[in-house]
């Protein structure tokens, strides 16, 4: 396979300053506010945004260092890495669900943070429930969560 590369389009800021101080996991948002600033150069990417209550935003996880394929969420029962949202990947990419709390030019506002500051932003989408009804959905072992 060829390798693939991205630029970051922005980076976030917020109270986080390392991986460990983001509270993890749970069925809970997280309570923290803070940015993503984006390069200027994409403004007109966000024309419309402002409509939504939530946003997906899909980040590089820079400070992971490591890679494990099992792991023990909560200290439970090993489960392979794709079974999780956990950050020790393959490929660090993050991904979160954040309310959008105002756009001012290129500074999204942004609640329910779950990641650290300086983390590199890839993409930004909407957040609009695609797919089965959420009665079809399993979550397997996080339901026991």
């Amino acid at each position: 396979m060829q390798p693939v590369t991205y630029q970051p389009i922005g980076v976030v800021e917020s109270p986080f300053e390392a991986p460990e101080d983001v509270p993890r996991p749970g069925a809970e948002p997280v309570e923290a506010s803070g940015r993503v600033l984006l390069e200027e150069s994409y403004e007109p990417g966000l024309q419309g945004l402002a409509e939504f209550s939530h946003i997906v935003v899909l980040s590089h996880l820079h400070e992971v260092t490591d890679t494990r394929l099992t792991v023990r969420p909560m200290g439970g029962d090993p489960v392979g890495i794709f079974a999780t949202s956990g950050p020790p990947r393959p490929n660090p990419i993050g991904q979160s669900v954040l309310r959008l709390d105002g756009i001012e030019g290129t500074r999204l506002s942004v609640s329910n943070l779950d990641l650290i500051d300086g983390t590199p932003v890839l993409d930004i989408k909407p957040y609009a429930p695609k797919g089965p009804n959420s009665d079809e959905i399993e979550i397997g072992w996080m339901a026991d969560l």
